[in-house]
């Protein structure tokens, strides 16, 4: 896989230079540090509340007061050829992990986090890029796939942008009294075709 380059605006005082932000694979051990000092935080003041018809459902943005807040789990991912860090100098500043599903054709992005001073500033673009590169070296992989949730209005609004669909939802997956639900907490599952 080539290493995909490109700027990110990291917010720096004006007399210092942007570093250029470059996705590769995660192949030194210093990765999987860094990679644990990534924030897998959020807060949103904005949901998308499930609604529903006996044979439908939809998606209603609603502002929430005060904002919601939600910190991930820390996954474990172990180096390989389809967990993806991206580099701002020696610091990571986010991270994606593919898993490949042959019976579906659809590679899944298990993982997609930006630290938060990195958001907004085309790191989480470049590692989707990187991703749907990765997986179309993978023979008969036809699209990328995803989960997410209701209440993370900024990724909702992020994979959108970067040209996913809306392609289900589930209501079931997440115990509600599990720690770090949020109420009403809902997964949603996203596509985007590799062709």
């Amino acid at each position: 896989m080539e290493h995909i380059t490109g700027m990110a605006d990291v917010r720096k005082p004006s007399s210092m230079a942007s570093p250029a932000v470059a996705v590769r694979t995660a192949t030194e051990p210093g990765d999987l540090d860094g990679i644990g000092k990534v924030d897998l935080s959020y807060s949103t003041d904005r949901i998308y509340r499930l609604r529903r018809s006996e044979l439908g459902f939809w998606l209603e943005e609603q502002s929430v007061d005060p904002p919601a807040r939600k910190v991930y789990p820390r996954p474990d991912p172990e180096l390989s050829d389809r967990l993806l860090v991206a580099s701002a100098g020696t610091e990571i500043a986010g991270y994606g992990e593919l898993q490949f599903e042959p019976w579906s054709g659809r590679a899944k992005i298990e993982h997609l986090y930006v630290s938060g001073r990195f958001r907004g500033q085309g790191v989480g673009r470049l590692l989707v890029q990187a991703l749907d590169e990765r997986a179309r070296q993978e023979p008969f992989t036809r699209c990328l796939w995803l989960e997410t949730q209701n209440a993370n209005y900024p990724a909702v609004r992020f994979y959108l942008h970067m040209g996913f669909r809306l392609c289900g939802l589930d209501e079931t997956l997440y115990r509600p009294d599990a720690s770090g639900i949020l109420p009403g907490e809902v997964a949603l599952y996203f596509s985007r075709g590799l062709a």
